[in-house]
């Protein structure tokens, strides 16, 4: 039980990060200069550019989503990153077809495959990186109803049957399609999910600070979030890529000295975040106390 709890505590901590890191980068990003460089490129002329205040909203539309992903309870995250990772297994699989398709087009036989090796170890090669995207999807998604993740093979089973490769190219994108519907149908399947479990949150939080007040709403989100951990290894995750610039562009005569100012103000928040670590583990009953309280 206790080595279960580490495990839930570090991925706790592992899942929250890369929204930290997103916050930064869109804090970082200025989308004026941004833009001011798009003007003077040859990407001028593209419709995803010409509109900056829609840019603009995005970029706070970024940040909302950023906030909402770091304070989301752990099951939450967690379903949201397998979706994602779904999400990654489809394009994988979608990649896969696409490519098979592109080399028998280059190939250009139409013959059955048995007769020819090369043809032979292409299918075999795509059929098998097929079946563990399918595999993946449907362990991931908690599902035995695998065809739903099997539109892209079949490609493959056109392939089998000895289809034109004109035809095959069709089916291609019909598979590419009919993948694209199944996930804009979830997606519209769950449109109010967001909007249910922000309104339940929201009922919650009103009702700890009715009754405990802003301190113990405060004090509960500190223990939820891990925050002195949490940000311990979002610095040291940006010290480890700083270290990676600075070996990459140590030729340059500043970044030595920057990459000693970096570690000095590393070593400064690092020591600042241990220190209320240690204070929490001092209020460490309060906190259960707030933190089971606003669980139930």
């Amino acid at each position: 039980m206790a080595a279960k709890e580490k495990l839930e505590a570090v991925l706790n901590v592992a899942l929250r990060v890369p929204s930290i890191m997103l916050l930064d980068v869109l804090y970082r990003w200025d989308v004026s200069s941004f833009f001011q460089q798009i003007q003077r490129s040859s990407l001028s002329n593209n419709p995803l550019f010409q509109y900056k205040y829609l840019a603009l909203n995005m970029h706070y539309v970024g940040y909302i989503l950023s906030v909402v992903l770091l304070t989301l309870p752990r099951q939450h995250l967690v379903q949201l990153y397998l979706y994602f990772l779904t999400a990654l297994l489809l394009y994988a699989g979608h990649q896969i077809s696409r490519d098979y398709v592109r080399s028998e087009l280059e190939s250009a036989y139409e013959g059955p495959m048995y007769l020819e090796p090369l043809s032979m170890n292409r299918f075999t090669t795509a059929l098998i990186g097929q079946l563990v995207v399918c595999t993946l999807c449907s362990c991931v998604m908690k599902t035995k109803q695998i065809w739903l993740f099997s539109a892209h093979m079949l490609p493959l089973l056109a392939r089998l049957c000895l289809v034109p490769l004109e035809t095959i190219v069709i089916i291609n994108k019909f598979a590419m399609i009919f993948t694209g519907l199944e996930v804009l149908y979830f997606l519209g399947s769950n449109l109010l999910v967001p909007y249910n479990l922000a309104k339940s949150a929201y009922r919650e939080l009103v009702q700890v600070v009715e009754v405990y007040g802003l301190l113990a709403l405060g004090m509960s989100l500190w223990n939820q979030l891990v925050v002195p951990v949490l940000f311990m290894v979002f610095w040291l995750v940006l010290f480890a890529l700083q270290i990676y610039s600075y070996f990459s562009t140590r030729d340059q005569p500043a970044s030595r000295e920057r990459l000693l100012f970096l570690f000095l103000t590393r070593v400064f928040f690092s020591a600042l975040l241990f220190l209320l670590h240690c204070c929490e583990l001092m209020l460490d009953p309060q906190l259960s106390f707030f933190h089971s309280e606003f669980e139930s």
